[in-house]
């Protein structure tokens, strides 16, 4: 439990385990008070909500327990488990007991990106496995899914140092080895754009399985990060290179399905952690009506110093739930780091081949960047807004995945010096990488 959310994450992977797709809504009494006894949601959240929020849903009472009990260790830095402790948490089970327990922001994501850990979670119920063994298989479906996505994706695309420095960052790593949406909303990214990019090469073939893959993760991804909805471009560029009209059908139809369920969520799913006086909806409006307002916040935002040394430390890593701070000396460290892998992966070879499909990575990059910042202005941050508040770096490792791609294009041969300078800057990388997060989570949890 110690991943921003990651309780709501596995309540919410634990409702869709149990068939319910959508968050619930908040239950009343004929009063109109709380059945559930939550504390993030206050009087004045209540009084924000219009009727008919989905905000939650029914969880296992020993799922609830469990969660609560490691939560400690994210409010109280000092706090360690004795072995007793940790014997009477692993000895938790299932009950038949629920409680409505609000599961915060995650209403907005599409219920089959929880498909690895709901069904872990699944078959440890049905196996009478105790309530921790089932969160650990949680945890190992969801990470097999991501080597399985990043197999396919190397099998297409060899990562080039860029990428592999990018998904070897501490923050990357992390979050990959927690049961979140963060490490297979990554691993998609990766095998979306190494499917496009072999597919969008005149060279290489398109097959009937590249457009199907495709349109499987760009849906997946824009429907569980709103700031990847520019990738629905994708099947439409490949329509036009390839003169497909298979890939113009199925990019309507993902579009079409998209945007309806991103409307969806939005309409139906309200955040309790905040109180605004505005609907998103409203927000979202005054924003697109007045574009210099946004341009202005976010250049605010971008200026604010305290606020742009958030964003790039963590972007390459501040874990837990944003409390645990890498060694200092890392950061310029790792900077250094990327900057030399994204050196090494600059290919011009391959621009008459790629050179279009790669300028809209780049493209699409930039927007998506920029979509981070809406969505948290028009979700999170209380109006009128001076900066854009809850922006964390690790929100922008796909726009720059996105961007390492473009820099590179198709895979294409290279001098041997070249591929032995690329190799010892992804191993150095790699090692400090690795060293940096194993010291900080020894320094913190042990």
């Amino acid at each position: 439990m110690q991943s921003p959310d990651e309780d709501s994450h596995i309540g919410r992977a634990y409702l869709i385990s149990q068939g319910d797709w959508l968050l619930q809504f908040l239950p009343v009494n004929s009063t109109g008070a709380m059945e559930a006894h939550q504390h993030e949601a206050t009087a004045a959240s209540q009084q924000t909500r219009p009727p008919g929020a989905r905000v939650g849903g029914w969880v296992d009472v020993g799922l609830s327990s469990f969660m609560a009990a490691y939560l400690d260790l994210a409010r109280h830095s000092v706090k360690r488990f004795s072995a007793t402790e940790k014997a009477q948490l692993a000895q938790i089970k299932w009950s038949e007991t629920k409680r409505f327990q609000i599961l915060a922001g995650t209403g907005y994501y599409f219920p089959a990106v929880y498909a690895p850990q709901a069904l872990g979670l699944a078959i440890g119920r049905k196996l009478g496995l105790d309530i921790g063994q089932s969160y650990y298989l949680a945890k190992e479906m969801s990470l097999l899914a991501c080597f399985a996505l990043l197999a396919l994706a190397f099998r297409l695309m060899a990562p080039n140092p860029l990428l592999a420095a990018i998904l070897l960052l501490p923050m990357s790593l992390f979050q990959l080895l927690s049961p979140t949406i963060d490490g297979l909303t990554t691993s998609l990214s990766v095998l979306a754009i190494s499917i496009f990019l072999s597919s969008a090469d005149p060279k290489r073939k398109h097959t009937v399985a590249a457009s199907w893959g495709l349109i499987t993760c760009v849906f997946l991804l824009a429907t569980s990060r709103t700031h990847l909805l520019p990738l629905l471009l994708l099947p439409f560029f490949l329509a036009w290179r390839r003169q497909s009209r298979r890939d113009l059908y199925l990019g309507c139809g993902i579009t079409v399905g998209a945007i309806a369920w991103t409307a969806f969520a939005l309409q139906s799913t309200i955040d309790v952690r905040i109180v605004r006086d505005h609907t998103t909806a409203e927000l979202l409006l005054h924003y697109l009506g007045h574009p210099m307002s946004f341009l202005q916040v976010v250049f605010a935002s971008l200026n604010d110093p305290g606020l742009f040394i958030f964003y790039e430390r963590s972007f390459v890593g501040v874990l837990g739930w944003l409390d645990t701070w890498l060694p200092t000396y890392f950061y310029p460290a790792l900077w250094a780091g990327l900057a030399i892998c994204g050196a090494a992966s600059v290919s011009v070879s391959t621009l008459q081949r790629d050179g279009r499909s790669r300028l809209l990575l780049a493209g699409i990059a930039m927007a998506s960047a920029g979509l981070v910042f809406l969505a948290l202005l028009v979700t999170w941050t209380p109006h009128p807004a001076l900066t854009v508040t809850g922006v964390q770096g690790r929100y922008f490792v796909v726009p720059v995945i996105l961007l390492a791609f473009a820099i590179s294009g198709v895979s294409a041969p290279t001098a041997p010096r070249r591929q032995w300078f690329a190799a010892l800057a992804v191993a150095g990388f790699s090692a400090s990488s690795l060293a940096a997060l194993t010291m900080t989570l020894l320094s913190r949890y042990h």
